[in-house]
């Protein structure tokens, strides 16, 4: 029993050190990186305020686009945001909810195109938004399925700490 409370602990540590890396990481491709632009001084600064319109943009040209541009720019977004919202329930228990994670992905990432605005790095755009919620969907869904995968593998196993 007491080497299961230790397994426990050392697995918090280990997400808690596993989520640090990734927001040291996230922060650094969204304001610091050259590869995307960010250590760019913008003269006049462009933001889209319109839902979709990026997005659609992606889609209907496509073809005018590099693969790895056109990937970038849409999944990113998304997969930029899949481990907050599996790492979030992990971390927190306020968080064991989908729609807690949902709005917390979205304030997140209002509060990181806010400080892109201000800071003019990269550009504000709520597509962004829409895509960085939808990781962090994504991300609770897949904690979610794990999680009943792991309550299930231990019934079967007849092991009942948890």
């Amino acid at each position: 029993m007491i080497f299961k409370k230790i397994d426990k602990k050392y697995y918090k540590f280990g997400s808690y050190i596993l989520f640090f890396i990734y927001i040291i990481l996230l922060m650094n491709v969204l304001f610091f990186s050259d590869y995307y632009g960010r250590t760019q001084i913008i003269d006049e600064y462009t933001y889209n305020i319109i839902p979709f319109k990026e997005i659609r943009r992606f889609i209907v040209y496509r073809q005018n686009m590099t693969f790895l541009y056109w990937v970038t720019n849409l999944f990113g977004n998304i997969l930029a945001f899949v481990p907050l919202g599996f790492y979030l329930p992990i971390l927190s228990k306020y968080y064991k909810s989908f729609v807690k994670v949902v709005v917390c992905s979205f304030v997140v990432s209002l509060l990181i195109e806010l400080l892109q605005l201000h800071f003019r790095v990269g550009i504000f755009d709520v597509d962004d938004m829409i895509l960085n919620t939808l990781g962090g969907a994504i991300g609770y869904i897949l904690y979610y399925v794990a999680a009943k995968v792991y309550t299930k593998c231990k019934k079967i196993k007849g092991d009942t700490y948890g």
